[in-house]
């Protein structure tokens, strides 16, 4: 049996540079190694921290033409990429249901994520339910396709171990049912947004998104915050600001730490944002283009998703009739 992952991200909008290393380019890895690859788009969970969520539908496109710009591929069958969205399969829901029951609230409470999610919100005592066992609803996502690996970034691990511990819990309790996936992180488990302090993201307004125009970049890196001090020198810990434009200046150049230090030996800032400008634009134009191409073709994108969507529906109906059997609620004498 061919290996196979889960993973996914919220429809909130454009997807970008974090995206990107922290999670797209192991889904294009395993999906160009033949594994099997479920690509959940998690709409549900975009009212975790929002009550406005109008946008949702356009932001499904926006983060289907970003799979499809970057290479993930639910055409071609013998690459076995599927992609689909949460509030469409119904057996998510119940999934959820059960694993909620063996799920304890102090477990949920402790998980460090949903903190930082809340805080970034602002929720504070508005925190919804749906915002608290996010870690649940999540573990359901997970456990219904039955994956060996969870591509994620480094700040989805205390989801992850959460996942298998509800995983346990479950088999503990009744019979093994799920297996025990693993996290897998990428070479760039976390990079920082322009403000050089927080993690990009959208929420947080500062980004690099994967659709962002030659007009946009230049204003983003020419605005983007540095360190004290002009040595181009990749010191995370020292220089935080400066060492994740270098990440983002290795991703669109290929070339390693050393030599971008050797590049801009006494140089400065100045010289290095205007290469960075010139690097990101040549990588981000391909998908650019590919991204265009396939915004004029929503049809197309919209039939992939029924599609895809479909399948993780009678793919999780598998799972689900094993989880009723093993709680006893398979209730085959009446249905």
């Amino acid at each position: 049996m061919p290996i196979r992952i889960l993973t996914g991200d919220r429809p909130t909008g454009p997807l970008h540079l974090g995206h990107y290393v922290g999670s797209l380019t192991e889904r294009l890895r395993f999906q160009n190694e033949g594994a099997e690859c479920f690509i959940i788009i998690a709409d549900y969970q975009v009212m975790t921290d929002r009550t406005d969520v109008r946008d949702t539908e356009k932001n499904i496109y926006e983060v289907m033409f970003d799979y499809l710009a970057v290479g993930l591929d639910p055409f071609d069958s013998d690459k076995k990429t599927t992609i689909f969205v949460q509030s469409r399969v119904p057996q998510l829901a119940d999934l959820f249901m059960f694993l909620s029951m063996v799920t304890p609230v102090a477990k949920v409470n402790r998980n460090p994520t949903v903190k930082e999610e809340a805080k970034a919100a602002h929720l504070g005592s508005k925190m919804s339910l749906g915002m608290l066992s996010y870690p649940v609803s999540q573990a359901a996502d997970i456990l219904l396709f039955q994956p060996d690996y969870i591509p994620v970034g480094e700040d989805q691990l205390p989801h992850i171990e959460m996942t298998r511990e509800i995983a346990r819990s479950f088999n503990a309790l009744y019979k093994e049912t799920f297996k025990l996936p693993e996290a897998v992180v990428s070479n760039v488990p976390k990079l920082l947004g322009l403000d050089g302090s927080q993690k990009m993201s959208k929420s947080r307004n500062n980004a690099i998104y994967l659709s962002d125009g030659s007009d946009a970049i230049a204003k983003k890196i020419k605005t983007a915050v540095t360190d004290s001090g002009s040595e181009v020198t990749y010191d995370p810990a020292r220089k935080p600001a400066v060492s994740s434009l270098m990440q983002i200046y290795k991703l669109a150049s290929g070339h390693d730490f050393e030599a971008i230090e050797r590049e801009f030996e006494g140089k400065g800032y100045g010289l290095f944002k205007v290469r960075l400008i010139e690097a990101l634009n040549h990588f981000l134009q391909p998908i650019r283009m590919r991204r265009q191409a396939f915004a004029t073709d929503r049809g197309q994108v919209a039939q992939m998703l029924r599609r895809g969507t479909n399948k993780a529906a009678l793919e999780g109906t598998k799972t689900l009739q094993r989880v009723r059997e093993a709680v006893t609620f398979d209730y085959s004498s009446i249905f």
